[in-house]
């Protein structure tokens, strides 16, 4: 598979809110980095993948309905920068968007060794404040996480 096309496959899985299959694009010890001061913004800094991934059904599992769509993807090598918007609707009248850049190194078993997450964080921290104020929460369990980091060891 091309660079391009495991790229357009990790978005289209965040798409589908497959929290099975999204642990298996990473390496097993792979790094997820975010855009922003740690001081300021908690997510913000080095992370890894097994740290993350359970967070993300706890924005995103929370909408009604839930798009991830490319905007754009440039490949050069074994590195990719691919240009994407979030749109969350739902619960109520919520309407999310968000516009999120991030960069990938995947290795030659066409795993995800680095991703850099660059979102808006004024309309993420939105979001965050309004499912605290209206006590809405998910998590994605932490063996679906291991099981398929650990699928993708090879």
């Amino acid at each position: 598979m091309s660079i391009r096309a495991i790229v357009a496959s990790y978005i289209g899985c965040i798409h589908r809110r497959d929290w099975e299959t999204l642990p298996t694009f990473f390496a097993p010890n792979a790094n997820w980095w975010v855009n922003g001061n740690p001081a300021r913004v908690p997510q913000a800094g080095d992370g890894s993948v097994r740290e993350r991934l359970p967070s993300l059904p706890g924005l995103l599992g929370r909408f009604e309905s839930y798009s991830f769509d490319v905007r754009n993807i440039v490949v050069e090598g074994n590195k990719a920068i691919a240009e994407a918007t979030a749109t969350g609707r739902g619960p109520l009248d919520l309407v999310y968007v968000n516009n999120i850049t991030m960069s990938f190194v995947i290795n030659r078993e066409g795993k995800i060794t680095t991703l850099k997450e660059y979102p808006d964080y004024n309309e993420l921290n939105w979001v965050l404040q309004w499912f605290k104020d209206h006590e809405i929460s998910g998590t994605l369990p932490q063996e679906l996480v291991d099981r398929g980091l650990d699928s993708g060891s090879s």
